[in-house]
């Protein structure tokens, strides 16, 4: 723990994979990089905060995952909340190449990521989640594109939705025209998962929100967007995994309603409040005939449609998703 100099592991300096675990990051790892950049710049150091609560099944291949990625300039910082699994165990398993790791209660995810911003002292922060991976190679691939474009802050790439058992199901794409247009979009443009920070612009505009639990990472991402414009790679950086204990449908809806919150902030003029409003007010209505969601939760969803936009009950959308919800409550099936 706190090593002075790291150290970069390859695949057979690690631990053994459990049987039955092949591929990345179990069999296989990244190239080796040389000790210098090809024009002979030192490697930028790469901080990676982790925040960690009980997802010891997953928190070992995330910890492979940038272990192996071959690049010799990597500070890894774990916050754990006080987990009660098997996370400690792996964490132990692994801490030789830990820059710095503890395990005690926090106020949440956000209040870990500010922990470990705050330890961090690399040139680039990435904040990589316990049950998230790092996909192969894209350490290089990112130090190379700050080294190239100096005036860069945040560098942001693809990423993979990957299931239980690591299998790709689906993407995540990234993509950035105007602020203007990000701010006023209620659905993510920009990922987290996906994303690399320049040290200074935590240092310029401040850290996490502790405020939110959901929404922090988008609110952030405007945040720091309004004044730096994102590099955006066409490439995959990172995998975000969907399993039972990631956040639930129900969280997704209180991120939209933190969005709804904390936007308010960055509209200079109505013109920007009034897209916004009017865009939230159409991804409530389209969640409100979710049959993920419970009746309670649709109807909530229709009010905070009203609510961003009053005249929306003037409009047949409206009263179309409405007699939908009512249908569904008799226990009539509508058809898609």
């Amino acid at each position: 723990m706190n090593p002075s100099v790291y150290k970069c592991p390859h695949l057979a300096d690690l631990p053994l994979s459990s049987p039955g675990k092949t591929g990345w990051p179990w069999t296989e790892e990244s190239s080796q990089l040389p000790g210098a950049m090809p024009d002979g710049s030192p490697w930028p150091k790469i901080s990676v905060v982790t925040p960690s609560f009980n997802q010891g099944q997953f928190l070992e291949e995330t910890i492979r995952s940038v272990l192996l990625q071959g690049y010799p300039n990597i500070e890894f910082i774990i916050f754990d909340g006080g987990s009660t699994d098997n996370s400690l165990e792996v964490i132990k398993k692994y801490e030789q190449w830990l820059a710095y790791w503890v395990s005690e209660p926090d106020r949440g995810q956000s209040h870990a990521i500010n922990k470990g911003i705050r330890e961090a002292s690399g040139d680039i922060l990435f904040w990589l989640n316990s049950d998230d991976l790092c996909l192969p190679d894209v350490f290089q691939l990112v130090a190379g594109k700050f080294h190239a474009n100096p005036a860069v802050s945040l560098v942001i790439g693809q990423a993979r939705l990957i299931n239980v058992g690591g299998d790709v199901i689906g993407e995540l794409h990234s993509s950035f025209s105007t602020w203007e247009e990000l701010v006023t979009n209620p659905q993510n443009s920009v990922r987290q998962i996906s994303s690399f920070f320049a040290r200074r612009l935590f240092d310029e505009m401040g850290l996490v929100d502790e405020s939110l639990h959901i929404a922090m990472d988008t609110e952030l991402l405007v945040r720091f967007t309004q004044f730096h414009t994102p590099l955006i790679l066409d490439g995959y950086l990172a995998a975000y995994r969907m399993q039972p204990d990631a956040k639930t449908y129900s969280h997704l809806l209180m991120g939209y309603e933190e969005s709804d919150r904390t936007r308010v902030r960055y509209f200079y003029n109505k013109q920007l409040a009034g897209i916004y409003h009017r865009r939230s007010a159409d991804n409530w209505l389209s969640l409100s005939e979710s049959d993920r969601l419970t009746a309670s939760e649709r109807v909530t969803c229709i009010w905070k449609g009203i609510q961003n936009r009053p005249s929306l009950i003037f409009l047949r959308d409206f009263w179309s998703s409405l007699k939908k919800l009512g249908l569904n409550l008799l226990g009539v099936t509508v058809p898609a």
